[in-house]
């Protein structure tokens, strides 16, 4: 399975090559770095992911120094990219649930829409705007999601 994970890899890292031919405006200047996530999650109903963003958006003054300094990886996501490595019939659960973004001051989304891990689906959103968890999977199959993040710079 290593070659064809490697394949996967390398669709995700081309994903800056199609932001820029599709006019994707809200970022530019993309980089990928050369990690990803490949994310196994037990079928037990153990294994979730709690709400968050994969893009810090807080200040070093709200943070402090310190913390500033350790979230440096996520200060420059501006698109997550998850491609799901599941059966094409997937039915397990472990769902992406994901919530509408909200800015300060505006009630936050607290039912999200959940999108069904199935094999060999692609999920592209705003790191910067799209909160979102994984939900407990069940069954006899592991949940597998490989994740990049595209750096850039927010327009």
């Amino acid at each position: 399975h290593g070659d064809a994970l490697i394949h996967c890899v390398k669709l995700l890292r081309g994903i800056p090559f199609l932001l820029n031919k599709f006019h994707y405006i809200t970022s530019h200047s993309y980089l990928v770095p050369k990690q990803c996530q490949l994310a196994r999650y037990k079928p037990d109903g153990s294994s979730v992911y709690v709400r968050h963003l994969d893009r810090c958006n807080l200040s070093m003054n709200e943070m402090g120094v310190v913390e500033f300094l350790r979230a440096s990886d996520y200060r420059g996501r501006v698109v997550t990219a998850i491609l799901y490595l599941n059966k094409s019939d997937w039915d397990s659960g472990g769902e992406l649930r994901v919530f509408d973004h909200h800015e300060k001051g505006e009630e936050r989304d607290e039912k999200g829409i959940d999108i069904i891990p199935t094999g060999g689906k692609l999920i592209l959103f705003d790191s910067s705007k799209v909160e979102h968890q994984v939900l407990a999977s069940y069954g006899d199959d592991p949940r597998y999601a490989l994740t990049c993040w595209v750096n850039g710079i927010l327009t």
